[in-house]
C-alpha cells in the first residue's frame, strides 16, 4: 500500500507543479518553525483543536471561495500578527512610544493592576509597567476596544483619515512591538486571549469553528451563544466577583465569538452577577445575547441593520449590502455599530462613580471589509473614516460620563489581514482536500473538517488513518510538499512543544516571554 500511495504522490507533485510553476521555495528555518509550533502550542486545547496543523508561505493564504472572503488571516506572518496597542488616559497613563515587546496576554494583567483587581492564576501575561503611572489612583472608566484585524500599518497608511486615533496614539503609551503570539490569527482567539490575559491552551477558545468528535458536528465557538465554553476567568469575571456586581460591564461586539472572550461568563459564573452584552446577528441584522448570562440593553432595540441597508436600496460604493452579512463589509455598518455603542453606553450608569466600570467592546467593521475588499481598497479607507469618527464620538461620551481626566481606554487587534497576493498565490481549503483524499484515502473520509480556512487545521479521523496504514507524521510530510505551505505539524508535535511551554507569567520571571 505504502509503495502504490508512493508512486500517487509523484504523480501528484508533477501535476502540482505543472499547474503553478512557480521556483521552489527557500526551506523554512528550523528557528522559525520552532516559533510557529510554539505559537501553535499555546493555541492548543485537547478536544477542541485539530489533528494536522499547517503554515502558508508568506505571501500566500488559504480562503474561501465567498466574494465576502477574498482574503484571509490566520499566519503567524507580521500581516496577521503586527497589531496596534495603545493606552490613553491621563493621568493613568504614561505617554510616549514603547520599545518593548507586547503581547495581547499583557493588556488584562495591565489594567488589572492600574484598577487594583485581584490577579488571575491563569495569567500568562504580565503587567505592561512602562504603560502605568504608579499613584495616578483608578480611573471611574475603563474601555477596551479591539478594533478587528486593524494591522498597526494603518495608524501610518491611513493616519490623514484618522486623525482621533492619529491624536490618541501621540498623547498615549503606544507598543510598537505588540505582537499576537499565538496561533491560529482569528476572531475568536484573539479576542478571549485579550479577556483573558492567558492562552488559548489555558482558556479554550482555540479556533473560530471547530469539529465535535462527540456529536460528530462542525460547531462555532460559544454555540448556541454560550459563554460557558470559556475555562479561564476573563479581567471582567473577576471584576464582576470582586466588586460583586457593583461595577457596570457592558460588552458588545459584531460576533458573539468577539464579545464572550473580552466580557466573559457574566451570571453564568458561580457566585457573579448578570453583565450588559450583546452581539450582532440574526437574518435582520440585530443584536442578541443569551439571556441566562447577561442582560441586554434597551437601547439596543431600535438598532436593525435592514432598516439601514433598506435606507440606501441595498447598495453602498456599487456593491450589494442587502443581507446581515454583505452589510457588515461596508462603512455604514462601521457607523451602526459605532451607535449602537454609544446608545448603550449613553443609556447606563457607567462612569457614575469610584467603582470602575468596564466597557469591552469589539469593531468589527475593519475586519469585514477587509475580508471582502482588501486593506488597500478604498472600502477599507471609508470604514476606517467612519471608525474614527465613532472613536472621537466616544471619547467625548466617557469624559461626559465619567469626567474629564477619568477614564482610560486601550485600542487593540485581534490579528491583522494580508494584502493582496501575486498571481497564483490565492489557494482555498477544496484544493487542499482532494490532495489528502487522493493520497491517503479515495472514499475521502479521513479529513472530518477542514472548512474555515483561517483555523489553518485539519481535524482526522485518526483511527481510520490508521486502518488505512498511515499516521499523522505521512500527512504533514504531504502538506509539506505543496509548494504554497510552509511547515505542517501534526497534534503529538503540538502537544510536546506545549509541554515545554512555562505554566505562565511567574514562571518567566528573569526567562524569555511565553
Amino acid at each position: 500500500m505504502h509503495r502504490l500511495a508512493c508512486a500517487g504522490l509523484i504523480v501528484w507533485l508533477a501535476a502540482c507543479g505543472a499547474a503553478n510553476p512557480r521556483p521552489a521555495a527557500t526551506p523554512t528555518a528550523p528557528l522559525q518553525r520552532q516559533q510557529w509550533l510554539e505559537m501553535f502550542a499555546r493555541g492548543y486545547f485537547p478536544g477542541r483543536s485539530g489533528q494536522i496543523f499547517i503554515v502558508a508561505r508568506e505571501g500566500d493564504f488559504i480562503t474561501e471561495r465567498d466574494p465576502l472572503y477574498q482574503f484571509m488571516h490566520g499566519s503567524p506572518w507580521d500581516y496577521d500578527t503586527r497589531i496596534p496597542l495603545l493606552f490613553h488616559g491621563a493621568p493613568f497613563v504614561k505617554a510616549g512610544p514603547r520599545s518593548e515587546p507586547a503581547a495581547q496576554q499583557d493588556i488584562a494583567p495591565t489594567l488589572g493592576s492600574i484598577v487594583g483587581a485581584p490577579v488571575l492564576s491563569t495569567y500568562t501575561g504580565r503587567a505592561l509597567a512602562g504603560a502605568i503611572n504608579a499613584g495616578a489612583g483608578r480611573p471611574r472608566l475603563v474601555s477596551v476596544i479591539v478594533l478587528d484585524a486593524m494591522r498597526a500599518d494603518y495608524f501610518d497608511t491611513y493616519a490623514d483619515v484618522m486623525p482621533t486615533l492619529s491624536r490618541m496614539r501621540r498623547e498615549g503609551a503606544w507598543f510598537s512591538e505588540a505582537r499576537a503570539s499565538v496561533l491560529p490569527t482569528v476572531t475568536g482567539v484573539g479576542h478571549a486571549t485579550i479577556g483573558t490575559g492567558t492562552d488559548p491552551r489555558f482558556h479554550g477558545i482555540t479556533v473560530n469553528n471547530l469539529y465535535n468528535r462527540a456529536t460528530g458536528k462542525v460547531q462555532p465557538a460559544y454555540d448556541a451563544l454560550d459563554p460557558r465554553e470559556l475555562m479561564a476567568l476573563t479581567l471582567a469575571d473577576g471584576w464582576n466577583l470582586a466588586t460583586d456586581g457593583r461595577a457596570v460591564i457592558i460588552g458588545q461586539g459584531g460576533a458573539i465569538r468577539a464579545t464572550a472572550g473580552l466580557v466573559g461568563r457574566g451570571s453564568c459564573l458561580i457566585g457573579a452577577r448578570k453583565v450588559l452584552a450583546a452581539s450582532y446577528g440574526g437574518p435582520d441584522g440585530g443584536w442578541e445575547t443569551n439571556p441566562e448570562c447577561y442582560a441586554m440593553s434597551e437601547a439596543l432595540k431600535p438598532f436593525v441593520g435592514r432598516k439601514v441597508w433598506e435606507a440606501v436600496n441595498g447598495t453602498w460604493m456599487g456593491h450589494d449590502i442587502a443581507s446581515a452579512s454583505k452589510f457588515r463589509a461596508s462603512s455604514l455598518f462601521q457607523k451602526f455599530e459605532g451607535e449602537a455603542l454609544l446608545a448603550v453606553v449613553e443609556a447606563s450608569a457607567a462612569g457614575a462613580d469610584e467603582v470602575t466600570d468596564f466597557v469591552m467592546v469589539n469593531m468589527k467593521g475593519p475586519d469585514y471589509a477587509a475580508h471582502a475588499h482588501g486593506p488597500a481598497s478604498a472600502e477599507l479607507q471609508a470604514t476606517l473614516a467612519e471608525l474614527d469618527r465613532q472613536m472621537a464620538a466616544y471619547l467625548a461620551l466617557a469624559d461626559r460620563k465619567a469626567g474629564p481626566g477619568r477614564s482610560l481606554i486601550v485600542i487593540t487587534a485581534d490579528h491583522g489581514t494580508p494584502g493582496e497576493p501575486l498571481p497564483g498565490r490565492r489557494h482555498h481549503a477544496d484544493q487542499i482536500i482532494p490532495l489528502v483524499n487522493q493520497r491517503f484515502d479515495p472514499e475521502g473520509k479521513i479529513i472530518q473538517y477542514y472548512g474555515d480556512a483561517a483555523n489553518n487545521q485539519l481535524f482526522i479521523d485518526t483511527a481510520r488513518l490508521q486502518s488505512l496504514g498511515f499516521s499523522l507524521k505521512d500527512v504533514a510530510t504531504m502538506l509539506e510538499g505543496i509548494d504554497f505551505l510552509a511547515a505542517a505539524f501534526t497534534e503529538d508535535d503540538v502537544r510536546a512543544a506545549q509541554a515545554a511551554l512555562p505554566r505562565g507569567w511567574l514562571q518567566r520571571q528573569g526567562g524569555r516571554r511565553n
